[in-house]
């Protein structure tokens, strides 16, 4: 994790280049701590979220997952929340600036940001269901509520990536720029964010979240599914496999949960 601070304005940059910027439990751990920090740091006006090495993140990071036990990966799931929680909470607005892949778990940090700027060879999508698991932290509320339930149905089972001019249109993300860019578009958002009250900025943002409990309820379901997921016989196949880099050879019968 890098942070770094220019007068009001904090950049917070996944840094596991190595992995894309997949989410380890350090990084999970990590990121909500510093979340907190700059939550309750007043000098802190406007925060930017990205990924090292011109890779927004591409989701949880499945070789760990693959061989934690059930507790260490509940424990994973619930750490991802409490990030996506800290996100939402956050009372200064937060800008996701999407370069590279915002997969699963990537594109449910972004959905949990208040502004979305991607470029334009970005590649964005839920590909879960592939690996036998469900979508977390938020995405069952947050990604109907950015795009709608007929979109997001259509991301969610289909799973395919989408790009971000496709993600424009369908309101995943506000605004495409080329990809020399991004970082200079990402802070003009950030000099207005700059220039308007941080108390209205923090009200505004209460107003808009006035649906919390929602995604509180979807959080909770979320974390029942996952581990509904990973317990199956279709969860443990899709871990493997994917550690195995092969396709995973799924169960026929989806009430062999």
């Amino acid at each position: 994790m890098v942070v770094t601070q220019e007068g009001a304005s904090a950049d917070v940059a996944l840094n596991r280049p190595q992995t894309k910027n997949a989410l380890d439990g350090v990084t999970i751990t990590l990121l909500a701590d510093v979340l907190a920090a700059l939550a309750s740091d007043s000098a802190v006006r406007v925060v930017v979220l990205r990924g090292a090495d011109d890779t927004f993140c591409s989701g949880d990071d499945l070789r760990e997952a693959g061989t934690a036990d059930r507790s260490a990966f509940l424990s994973q799931i619930e750490g991802l929340q409490e990030v996506t929680r800290r996100l939402r909470a956050m009372p200064q607005p937060v800008i996701a600036s999407i370069a590279g892949h915002a997969l699963g778990g990537g594109l449910e940090l972004a959905l949990a940001c208040d502004l979305r700027i991607a470029a334009a060879d970005a590649q964005l999508g839920c590909p879960e269901a592939s690996w036998g698991l469900t979508i977390t932290n938020g995405a069952s509320r947050l990604l109907a509520e950015a795009v709608g339930e007929t979109r997001a149905r259509e991301l969610v089972l289909l799973g395919y990536r989408i790009d971000a001019v496709t993600a424009e249109r369908y309101g995943l993300v506000s605004k495409v720029v080329p990809a020399e860019t991004l970082r200079a578009a990402t802070q003009q958002w950030a000099d207005r964010l700059l220039q308007a009250s941080p108390m209205a900025l923090c009200l505004n943002k209460r107003l808009l979240a006035g649906a919390e409990e929602r995604l509180e309820r979807a959080l909770r379901n979320e974390v029942d599914s996952v581990m509904c997921a990973y317990d199956s016989v279709d969860g443990q196949e899709g871990l493997r496999a994917f550690r195995e880099r092969r396709e995973p050879t799924f169960a026929r019968d989806p009430r062999g949960l």
